[in-house]
């Protein structure tokens, strides 16, 4: 055995590389905006990195002429397409004036468009911004976006509300619309140009006021739709369909049943009037029609389901096969509208992917459940008739 000495030595070493390593950030930590140099001999004043979205500005200030230099660097895919904007009347997406990057699909080459996003649907054409631009730019170099601007800072102010985006897809060669939760929704700050210290420029933008404005509302519209069309009328259909074969169950069956449709109409409607004042703020823009028209119907049929009660003829009376008929009709009409509309709102709202999943299992419940069901109320049908 070695003596005491010699045994320390190989804790002393550990001990020293670890003290080393936790004094000496990462590589990558050190590496910071200034590190890159742009071509064509660009070169800014100051730079930050910014949190969301892995993104950079860089800027210079030009008092002079209340002008500035501006660039953006944050990756993204060739697929898709990234943005930044100066609202000079708000925080976020809506009255941004934006400069757009994105891939043209017949060469490949980088094109850039300037346009005011005036909807959460905008129809995007190349066009004039509320203040001048002198020159705009881009490149996509190593899976990352630059697009850049000399821009006339809107009334002739240093402090500017800036938003910046990278979106997956382009149709048409055009953007389309970003996903809409995490650093998406929260990618804006508001920015002080005459300052070279990032640590003073960098104001971060009322979180709550961009939160309230893009996403509660949104939210609340899909989480009311969900739980109304797209849970509590399947699972009312289920009850009323299976439950009544059992004689033991009658009438509890029966009200269960209207507890659901009448819980599930209620926040229905609740949730479809707060998608109309979603589309009113849209300044016109009819965002998704054809979700927006099926709403509509759900609301429709769903509000003659809950009159039908009241003219609910009685069992012995010949006329009530015909509102059967109608009755069921309507109601599965309804179950497979409202399930659609709820997987085509989710496609459009794009919150993150366990939401999605979690629905999708919800309904597959619904649907395991309803297919027991049905072979064990055939079986029970088909005992009685052989008696």
């Amino acid at each position: 055995m070695g003596s005491p000495a010699r045994r320390r030595w190989p804790i002393i070493l550990a001990s020293a590389f670890l003290a080393v390593s936790l004094i000496s950030p990462p590589a990558s930590a050190q590496t910071n905006c200034s590190d890159h140099t742009f071509s064509g001999g660009r070169v800014y004043a100051a730079c930050s990195a910014l949190g969301e979205l892995g993104a950079s500005v860089h800027w210079t200030h030009h008092a002079a002429n209340g002008t500035a230099d501006v660039a953006f660097r944050v990756p993204g895919g060739t697929a898709g397409w990234a943005a930044w904007a100066i609202n000079p009347s708000a925080v976020g997406m809506l009255g941004a004036n934006t400069v757009f990057a994105y891939h043209e699909p017949a060469t490949g080459s980088v094109r850039v468009l300037t346009a005011v996003v005036g909807s959460y649907a905008p129809v995007l054409a190349d066009g004039n911004l509320t203040f001048a631009v002198h020159g705009r730019g881009a490149e996509y170099i190593d899976g990352v976006y630059d697009v850049h601007a000399t821009v006339s800072l809107p009334g002739n102010s240093t402090r500017q509300n800036i938003v910046w985006q990278v979106g997956t897809s382009a149709a048409d060669g055009l953007p389309e619309n970003h996903q809409a939760f995490g650093d998406n929704i929260m990618s804006s700050r508001s920015w002080d140009f005459s300052s070279s210290d990032a640590a003073v420029a960098d104001v971060p933008a009322p979180r709550e006021s961009v939160y309230s404005t893009l996403l509660r509302p949104k939210n609340i519209h899909g989480v009311l739709n969900a739980v109304s069309w797209g849970v509590l009328l399947p699972l009312g259909v289920i009850l009323a369909r299976y439950m009544r074969v059992f004689p033991s169950l009658d009438p509890a069956w029966f009200y269960l049943h209207v507890a659901c449709q009448c819980s599930g109409y209620v926040i229905g409607v609740a949730g479809w009037v707060v998608g109309l004042t979603l589309g009113s703020k849209a300044k016109g823009a009819l965002r998704y029609p054809g979700h927006r028209n099926i709403g509509t119907a759900l609301f429709v049929l769903s509000t003659l389901q809950a009159s039908a009660l009241l003219i609910r003829p009685k069992k012995t009376v010949k006329v009530r096969f015909y509102w059967n008929l109608y009755h069921w009709s309507v109601g599965y009409t309804v179950v497979v509208m409202g399930v659609f509309n709820v997987f085509n709102g989710i496609g459009i709202l794009q919150p993150d992917p366990k939401y999605k999943h979690a629905y999708i299992g919800v309904v597959l419940v619904l649907a395991v459940v309803a297919f027991v069901l049905e072979v064990v109320t055939l079986t029970v049908r088909f005992k009685k008739s052989r008696r």
